[in-house]
């Protein structure tokens, strides 16, 4: 049974890295134009990624305690500075309330991820992640593209 859990990460942490190593290109600009504005959110962004990427080693390592403490620091995450956060949401524009139902089952998911990773149930832990996933996915396909092109590419 382990190697069949061991097999669903390895093919779980393939379709998560795969991405952010396409994106390399995109992520240096983003590194270059700090002053969008946005910094704080760029920088909360990175580091929810580290998170997701510690939560699959942890999964790797069956380490339920390791999945808890990072999917509550996802789920717990700081919010950008008022500032940031007035910019994003005119950015949002209309769009605002489902910007924000994305953020809100990010950190819903992340919740649970926690709460069932306490209940040590591997193959719960692993679906709960990939719940998780899906939301980033989601949010990321309905605004990452014109989020780059407003705040980094030069398009204000």
């Amino acid at each position: 049974m382990k190697g069949r859990v061991d097999k669903a990460v390895a093919g779980l942490m393939a379709l998560l890295l795969a991405p952010g190593l396409a994106l390399g290109t995109a992520q240096a600009s983003e590194d270059e134009h700090d002053a969008s504005g946005v910094h704080e959110f760029h920088e909360t962004m990175e580091e929810l990624g580290e998170h997701a990427e510690q939560i699959v080693k942890a999964i790797n390592h069956e380490d339920w305690q390791w999945v808890a403490k990072e999917a509550r620091a996802i789920a717990e995450h700081p919010r950008p500075p008022a500032e940031e956060r007035q910019r994003i949401m005119a950015f949002a524009g209309d769009r605002r309330a489902e910007f924000q139902e994305a953020d809100h089952a990010a950190h819903e998911a992340a919740a649970t991820l926690a709460d069932v990773a306490d209940a040590g149930d591997g193959r719960e832990v692993i679906r709960a992640f990939a719940d998780l996933q899906a939301t980033c996915l989601d949010c990321h396909a309905s605004f990452r593209d014109d989020f780059r092109q407003h705040f980094y590419m030069g398009s204000k």
